[in-house]
């Protein structure tokens, strides 16, 4: 499992970094980030609701500071 995570992790900064330099456009780094902020927030689920909390959802934004 955590080999898929770091695979689309790896994606997913590869495409914010694209962004950042102007190569694709927004909806684009949108699309190729979407399956590592799926996994992110379940993930996130999980852990919240084993320790009574909220979890904390994957912002594109924050992904791209």
């Amino acid at each position: 499992m955590s080999d898929m995570i770091n695979e689309l992790l790896g994606k997913a900064k590869l495409a914010a970094d694209m962004y950042k330099t102007g190569q694709i456009t927004r909806e684009a780094a949108i699309e190729a980030i979407k399956p590592y902020a799926e996994v992110f927030n379940t993930k996130s689920a999980e852990i919240a609701k084993k320790y009574n909390r909220k979890p904390k959802k994957f912002s594109f934004a924050g992904f791209l500071r």
